[in-house]
């Protein structure tokens, strides 16, 4: 077998429930489980309403499940670097505090616990809009912000601080998510929209058999934010294993660069560059 040089985050990445990553999937609108009682009050009040347990209304679970790639990939960045942090939530009348925790090695996180913290982070930080998403830019400035608000517990936690900016030189993509992923940073990269044109970036699943590695391609995208967690650069070919709708893939590098070059530009393809100081 070749020899293949090898980028990997530190520590685990997020796993819900055997995910690998957040999911924008994940926030359908849901119906509450009601009795026959409960169901004639709430079918009353539905029209008033029109949200979910969650408080997710309809519109809020379209926008997110369409567009919500940025909002989930920022958010797994800090759920990575911070673990889950203090989430201040009410419920029928009662607020409910969950103590922040710590991130470990191997630790897991249920459905209902990161949904939840992916609503208030896009109340709080990544707003998305209808048909927009939100943008690199807004992307590095609503991380900086939580950086700056957070920015003595990090200290504690991390003994650094982090400061986060949008796009870098075509040149130094490939050398700033090696940096990052050594410092254990997770990678935000944009696959950009190509306006007007139809061609896709190939996602790949690996397949590790006796004497080779082979990446056989599975589905294809535009327009999406997906998050890089390791890279392996191998003789003939770079592949950046990536995080995107809570499962494992990975895509050809130089593959992504001919898309940006023929159907995009390196200011929506590009990636989310943040430093450790």
């Amino acid at each position: 077998m070749k020899k293949v040089e090898i980028t990997k985050l530190k520590t685990p990445y997020v796993n819900v429930e055997g995910s690998y990553g957040g999911n924008q999937g994940w926030f359908k609108q849901i119906e509450p489980q009601l009795d026959v009682k409960e169901s004639k009050s709430v079918n009353e009040s539905k029209s008033k309403s029109k949200v979910d347990s969650r408080g997710l209304s309809a519109r809020k679970a379209k926008t997110i499940q369409g567009f919500g790639c940025g909002l989930i990939g920022g958010s797994d960045i800090l759920l990575h670097l911070f673990g889950m942090p203090e989430i201040i939530e009410e419920k029928s009348g009662n607020i409910n505090k969950k103590e922040s925790s710590a991130k470990s090695e191997g630790t897991t996180f249920s459905r209902e616990e990161y949904e939840n913290y992916i609503l208030q982070m896009e109340k709080k930080f990544f707003h998305i809009l209808p048909k927009l998403g939100i943008s690199g830019i807004l992307l590095a400035f609503n991380l900086n912000l939580y950086f700056l608000l957070n920015r003595r517990r990090i200290k504690k936690e991390k003994g650094s601080t982090y400061r986060a900016r949008w796009a870098v030189l075509p040149r130094n993509i490939l050398p700033r998510i090696k940096e990052m992923l050594s410092n254990d940073i997770p990678v935000v990269i944009a696959i950009g929209p190509g306006f007007f044109r139809k061609n896709k970036v190939i996602f790949y699943n690996k397949i590790e058999e006796p004497s080779r590695v082979v990446f056989k391609p599975v589905t294809k995208t535009k327009d999406h934010y997906v998050t890089v967690t390791g890279l392996e650069e191998y003789p003939e070919q770079v592949m950046l294993e990536i995080s995107s709708w809570g499962k494992k893939y990975y895509v050809n590098y130089n593959e992504y660069l001919e898309y940006v070059k023929k159907n995009d530009n390196f200011y929506f393809s590009n990636i989310l560059y943040i430093k450790k100081h």
